[in-house]
């Protein structure tokens, strides 16, 4: 695959996973980041809430152990001290967590029914708002460190028999703040399909004004939960679709590096042995163009021509190099031609001739352990065949001749008619074209010739 293809790929996969797990990241902190807010009424506490997120609860302990008696003096109209009984009591607010998320930052707004004080709180913070329709005071406090840190209280308070006493009135409200430094705060993830809840339950003592110890213990019907829920990337399913997917990405890409490498190196060996193969073949040629000075840079030319057509017939860049070599190395076999056979610039003798014919055989013997380029020997045993049969040394016809052999024998005879030789002079440009068809189907494969006359048309070839 081509590179520049490749990386593409690669930058829309690693794209579409990255989108994908940015808007999974945005959801899952727009869910977090949603304060959500619970009602709850004495009015309806014995509705199915089954539904909502949390399930809230405020409920008076009961019980002689969990009632006391305070006598809270005060003032009458006439300025004579009076004492008023007040009766108090443990509430138990409880919130159950039903959803499969963690519960966090939770507070519980408490409103007041009806004027009383409040004595302690477990586990958190009362920030209390105290005489909302008058003069308000609000103040966060740790009901059960007041006394004993001496904190400064800015609400009314009051002090009897060593415990605080804060009242408040018929419309104030208290927010119950959990200990954050205890992590109630956090109310872990229920076990929703097995039917078991994670919950926490938090407690605080009321004086309410009583005459009588029967009397039925006031009633706190209004509470405000707020809370946040908190959903963890890791619970999510397409979270780990996309983690596996990435986890994929990295192996695909690490890879496809690793292939790039040993690809790139491969392409440097094949680069190098390609230049040492072409320049140990020139170095040969060079002996047979000293040899043969009537064909200096013959093989060359041809091996030239050879390529362009096997590119043009539809042979990839590797073929096309390997029908260079072959070209180069064609006429190889002329090495062990005597010298005045080559050289003679008359015409040759019928035995003479014959003696020229054997280049073809020689080559093929000097090539016979040269076998790293496929198809070399035939194309140097071969290339004198004709289409028609009429050629040397095996009289092959049409498709018997090896298809190398054929794209040689076009390219050869067309430098030979293009060349100043000893015993013949250059031919015209018509009449190398005249040759060229006139012997299509003859002396050459028909495609080939056809193929060549257009790299001689468009100029690729120059006479």
């Amino acid at each position: 695959m081509d590179g520049r293809k490749q990386i593409r790929i690669f930058g829309i996969a690693l794209g579409i996973i990255a989108v994908l797990m940015l808007a999974l990241c945005i959801g899952v902190a727009q869910f977090n980041n949603q304060e959500r807010v619970l009602y709850y009424s004495a009015a309806n506490a014995e509705e199915d809430n089954s539904a909502k997120d949390c399930a809230v609860t405020v409920k008076p302990r009961g019980g002689s152990t969990d009632s006391w008696i305070k006598r809270v003096p005060g003032e009458t109209a006439d300025d004579a001290v009076e004492e008023t009984q007040y009766a108090g009591i443990i509430y138990d607010m409880m919130v159950v967590n039903q959803t499969e998320f963690v519960v966090r930052d939770w507070t519980l707004e408490v409103l007041i029914p009806q004027d009383s004080y409040l004595n302690n709180a477990w586990c958190g913070q009362l920030e209390i708002h105290q005489n909302v329709t008058g003069d308000a005071r609000v103040q966060a406090l740790d009901l059960r460190k007041c006394i004993e840190q001496e904190v400064d209280i800015t609400l009314e308070h009051e002090v009897v028999i060593g415990d605080l006493m804060i009242p408040v009135y018929a419309g104030d409200y208290f927010v119950y703040l959990p200990s954050v430094a205890d992590k109630e705060d956090v109310i872990e993830a229920s076990d929703v399909e097995n039917g078991e809840y994670k919950s926490k339950r938090v407690d605080f003592i009321a004086y309410h004004e009583t005459y009588d110890e029967d009397k039925t213990p006031v009633e706190y019907p209004n509470v405000v939960m707020r809370y946040y829920l908190n959903k963890e990337l890791t619970s999510i399913p397409i979270f780990w679709v996309l983690v596996v997917a990435f986890v994929a990405w990295v192996i695909c890409l690490i890879n496809a590096y690793i292939v790039y490498v040993k690809t790139k190196r491969l392409v440097a060996q094949t680069q190098r042995d390609a230049e040492i193969i072409e320049q140990s073949i020139s170095a040969f040629m060079g002996f047979i163009d000293a040899k043969d000075t009537t064909t200096n840079g013959h093989s060359k030319r041809v091996a030239k021509y050879a390529k362009e057509l096997a590119r043009r017939y539809g042979f990839n860049e590797a073929e096309c190099n390997r029908v260079y070599y072959i070209g180069l190395m064609h006429d190889c076999g002329k090495i062990g031609i005597p010298d005045a056979i080559l050289n003679k610039p008359d015409k040759l003798t019928v035995d003479e001739f014959e003696i020229i014919k054997t280049h073809t055989i020689q080559g093929d013997k000097i090539l016979e352990e040269f076998t790293s380029i496929e198809g070399i020997r035939d194309g140097a045993l071969y290339h004198h065949e004709r289409y028609d049969g009429a050629g040397y040394p095996a009289g092959l016809k049409g498709e018997e001749i090896p298809f190398i052999a054929r794209i040689i024998c076009v390219a050869d005879s067309f430098d030979v008619m293009n060349s100043e030789r000893c015993y013949q002079q250059k031919m015209t440009k018509e009449d190398i074209l005249k040759q060229l068809k006139s012997n299509r189907g003859k002396q050459f494969d028909p495609k080939l010739v056809d193929l060549f006359l257009t790299m001689l048309t468009d100029g690729t070839i120059e006479f």
